[in-house]
C-alpha cells in the first residue's frame, strides 16, 4: 500500500513541476511576480534569485516526483503492491 502512495505523491508532484515548468515557460504568469521578467538594468542578485526561483518551481518538484516514483516502484517490486 505504501507503494502505491508514494507513486501517487510522485505522480502528483510530477505533474506539479510540469505545469510550473509550463507557466515559467510560457512568459508572465500569474503566478510568478512579474517584476522579475525583462527588467532592464537587472543585477547578478536579481538573476540569481530568478535561477532559485526555477530550482525550487521547476526542478526541486520534478526531481522529487521521480524520486518518490522509484522507491514506490521499489517496494511494490519487494513486497507486493498491498
Amino acid at each position: 500500500m505504501v507503494g502505491i502512495i508514494l507513486i501517487a505523491v510522485g505522480a502528483a508532484l510530477m505533474l506539479l513541476g510540469v505545469a510550473m515548468l509550463l507557466a515559467w515557460t510560457g512568459g508572465r504568469s500569474r503566478w510568478i511576480d512579474p517584476g522579475v521578467f525583462d527588467r532592464p538594468g537587472t543585477t547578478k542578485t536579481d538573476r540569481q534569485y530568478l535561477d532559485l526561483y526555477f530550482v525550487g518551481l521547476v526542478i526541486v518538484p520534478l526531481l522529487a516526483g521521480a524520486l518518490l516514483i522509484a522507491l514506490g516502484l521499489q517496494r511494490i517490486l519487494q513486497n507486493g503492491p498491498f
